[in-house]
């Protein structure tokens, strides 16, 4: 799915997921305060956990039949991953 948009269809979408998770960190960081990444810090992994995981699910051959289908898996991934990151760091926090 991503593989097949051309250059500027690619940086709206990056564009787009971008300004929706900076937004949607901006609330995170109010809630997890030092337990998080800070607004951009979770921002970032959020867009770079969202293209990841719909990149990982193209490369494994599952193929999307729409763009509701795409959103879903790559929202439901980055938060995946962002729960997974702010595990890890509050498990370090406890240990050290």
């Amino acid at each position: 799915m991503l593989m097949k948009l051309d250059s500027t269809w690619l940086l709206f979408a990056i564009a787009a997921v971008a300004m929706l998770s900076f937004i949607f960190s901006m609330a995170l960081d109010a809630v997890m305060k030092e337990a998080g990444f800070g607004v951009a810090g979770s921002a970032v992994v959020i867009t770079a956990a969202f293209f990841g995981t719909v990149y990982a699910a193209n490369w494994h051959g599952l193929r999307f039949n729409s763009l509701l289908d795409a959103v879903l898996a790559g929202v439901g991934g980055a938060f995946v991953v962002l729960l997974v990151l702010v595990l890890i760091k509050s498990a370090l926090l406890r240990l050290l």
